[in-house]
């Protein structure tokens, strides 16, 4: 992703029985900070295994305990 532009992500957790535990939505600047905030994600949601990253139809990335 080029640096300076925003884009929008779904981030959607699970746990391992494949039950979607919430959605998040936000606008991040790069994908290091995508990935950071998965990774808060699953730290602050202790039921959650993982949490899928989606941009518009695509899975961009799988962030897993």
């Amino acid at each position: 992703m080029s640096q300076g532009l925003a884009s929008t992500y779904t981030y959607v957790a699970s746990s391992l029985d494949g039950r979607a535990s919430f959605l998040d939505l936000k606008v991040m600047a790069d994908s290091d900070e995508m990935t950071r905030h998965a990774q808060r994600l699953l730290a602050d949601h202790r039921s959650c295994d993982k949490v899928e990253v989606w941009a518009d139809s695509v899975c961009v990335a799988v962030v897993a305990r």
